[in-house]
């Protein structure tokens, strides 16, 4: 129920001599005109964000009506399912009301997800989705704070010029998003069929027979040390731009970056040659080194796993400044037109003998 201006001050939450007195009472009329529960509004006084009231209603398509056990009962989902869906997918649960009617689609989805693969897999996947969207929704909101929310209140923008202005940008700008990001996740469905088609047959243990590739930034930490956040942010900025454009081809992959480190994956060593190559030298980037190594490993949740990603790890770790190190299984599947030199074989941590190197 939504309350009235005269039950949020009953609740003390409006004080008419305070310094703030003029912007609070816009902002709990904005609060109460968009159908902000009682229970919403106290949690947002109290953690800081009652400007952005509105905008939370126009993210979710109106105010919550629907308990999170009522939504997914909608679409068949048991309270204890639901709880852990709703944890998996990386979302609060506070005592109030948090779904509207549009939600009951996400709990469908899953509904549907767990009758063709059971639960555990469902969570996976959840899992998944969630860890994706969540960091795109984490840089478009760090990038409208910086580029937009900043400079506004730098300016001397109140709370309810800044709470206006989100809603706008939510109006303006997230219906694009939906339609536009729907259409990336299908071309991106279509690349990672093929790439996995160009991989082998599937198996039902998910595993496949590549080549793994981690780069990693030489003396990033003392880097660190040394430039303004400004440059660093810059610097890994460029790393990644990188990163992800050379690992473009049909039976590539970047897997993941990890701060100053990228771990890619490719169908032939040749390929993971190339995009070895191309960051090593780079001129834009500070000195890399690449490993790389080959075998049989499992992808699980958008990762991959196994005994050749563990290599190329510690095979990264002993490569020189601009130095490209393969395992003797990645040498052997290169073409003839790619010379390597053989290096000692390494002892490397977590491998019971010495490991047979070369380098390009």
């Amino acid at each position: 129920m939504t309350p009235t201006f005269d039950d949020l001050v009953a609740a003390g939450l409006y004080d008419p001599d305070a310094p703030d007195a003029d912007v609070r009472r816009q902002l709990l009329e904005r609060a109460v005109a968009v159908g902000a529960g009682l229970d919403e509004i106290l949690q947002a006084c109290e953690e800081g964000w009652l400007h952005v009231v509105p905008t939370r209603v126009a993210i979710l398509g109106g105010a919550p009506t629907l308990s999170l056990e009522a939504a997914a009962a909608r679409a068949g989902l048991d309270p204890e399912f639901a709880a852990r869906l709703w944890h998996t997918l990386r979302l609060d649960q506070p005592g109030y009301l948090v779904c509207v009617e549009d939600d009951v689609a996400l709990f469908e989805l899953y509904a549907s997800v767990r009758s063709m693969f059971g639960d555990e897999e469902t969570f996976q996947i959840a899992g998944v989705q969630a860890a994706a969207v969540a960091m795109m929704a984490d840089a478009e909101v760090a990038q409208v704070r910086a580029l937009l929310e900043a400079p506004q209140r730098g300016e001397g923008a109140d709370n309810v010029a800044v709470g206006d202005m989100w809603v706008a940008f939510v109006r303006d700008f997230l219906a694009v998003v939906e339609r536009g990001v729907a259409r990336l996740h299908r071309h991106h469905i279509l690349a990672t069929g093929r790439r996995y088609t160009l991989w082998g047959a599937p198996t039902e243990e998910s595993t496949a027979d590549v080549v793994v590739g981690f780069a990693d930034v030489v003396g990033f930490t003392a880097l660190g040390q040394t430039l303004e956040p400004r440059q660093v942010d810059a610097l890994l900025r460029t790393f990644e731009a990188r990163a992800a454009g050379t690992a473009t081809s049909a039976g590539t992959r970047l897997v993941k970056l990890i701060g100053d480190e990228a771990m890619f994956v490719a169908g032939t060593a040749d390929d993971a040659l190339a995009i070895a190559l191309a960051l090593v030298h780079d001129p834009d980037l500070p000195d890399l080194r690449v490993g790389i190594a080959a075998g049989e490993v499992v992808t699980r949740g958008g990762d991959v796993f196994g005994a050749p990603v563990n290599l190329a790890a510690r095979l990264v770790a002993t490569a020189q400044p601009g130095e490209i190190l393969l395992d003797a299984v990645a040498a052997a599947r290169t073409s003839d037109v790619i010379v390597l030199e053989g290096r000692d074989p390494r002892h490397l941590p977590g491998f019971a003998v010495p490991v047979d190197v070369f380098a390009i």
